[in-house]
């Protein structure tokens, strides 16, 4: 049931629990039959609902245990658990990209950069570049606000232009105009996945260094300042306007407020959410006909 709960939000019963008696809650859970139709399981893929059902087998004899729930599919294609395909899901990850924290965000790509330049191809790779290609339609090597909303309203996503224009502010994060292939790539990776692999650690420790200028352990507000250069500004920014932003990222990951940033509160940055990271608990924004396909 909690699994259930993790990947729906919902319990798989009820509406809401807290309505519900003690009896009717173990009344429900020896007896009702669990709706595996119902809307909140949709945007799950095949795999997530078929690790659901094994769980939620009533019969002992052919529920999984624990070592054998961890040997389906699901949990163990790429020691992870896959999210959705990309292909209807694009809306939906750029909303979780948003929740992101700014610190969070610029951190990402920087991650971004360093798998690429290690030749380290994240999940969704090929298709990535498949989609950055079929929104680049002049070939520029970056995608305009023009191109991304025809991109999205060709594959079928209901936004508006002023939707359009808040999912363009948060993927272009140095605020050049364009999108570029590593701030595409970093608003549209399963980070949960890539925080999975063996890699991870050198991944944040690299980015940790390229923050840490003096190589003193901590960053400090001077060291945020220097990765906030004008271009991260939509609008033209003064010195004060760059401290205060630098003041509240370093405020989004120093824990004991001390004034810098460890690297134990580094990691916590990346690791921890404001917001679910589950992609079924955003909007697809996909027309009717387009959800019938992706379901």
């Amino acid at each position: 049931m909690l699994g259930y709960q993790l990947l729906t939000g919902r319990f798989p019963f009820w509406e809401d629990v807290r309505n519900e008696t003690l009896s009717d809650v173990w009344k429900a859970i020896l007896s009702n039959e669990i709706d595996w139709e119902a809307p909140e399981l949709q945007p799950l893929s095949p795999a997530a609902r078929d690790f659901l059902e094994r769980l939620l087998q009533r019969n002992p004899v052919l529920r999984p245990n624990a070592a054998e729930a961890l040997e389906h599919p699901w949990l163990a294609v790429e020691g992870a658990a896959n999210d959705m395909p990309l292909e209807g899901s694009v809306v939906q990850r750029l909303q979780r990209f948003a929740t992101y924290t700014h610190l969070k965000q610029v951190v990402l790509r920087m991650i971004t950069e360093d798998m690429r330049t290690r030749g380290n191809a994240p999940s969704f790779s090929s298709a990535l570049q498949e989609l950055f290609a079929a929104y680049d339609k002049d070939k520029s090597g970056t995608i305009s606000f023009e191109e991304l909303a025809d991109g999205l309203r060709g594959q079928g996503y209901v936004v508006n232009e002023s939707e359009v224009r808040q999912l363009m502010e948060k993927m272009d994060m140095d605020h050049d105009g364009n999108v570029g292939g590593d701030e595409f790539l970093a608003t549209l990776i399963d980070w949960g996945q890539v925080m999975q692999e063996q890699e991870w650690q050198s991944y944040v420790d690299q980015a940790f260094s390229r923050m840490d200028l003096d190589g003193d352990g901590f960053i400090d507000l001077d060291e945020l300042l220097s990765e906030l250069p004008a271009a991260y500004f939509s609008e033209p920014a003064s010195e004060d306007e760059r401290i205060a932003e630098a003041k509240r990222m370093l405020r989004e990951a120093d824990e004991n407020g001390d004034g810098r940033i460890s690297k134990q509160e580094f990691y916590n940055l990346l690791r921890d959410n404001v917001a679910p990271d589950s992609l079924s608990m955003y909007d697809d924004r996909l027309s009717n006909n387009m959800a019938a396909m992706a379901v």
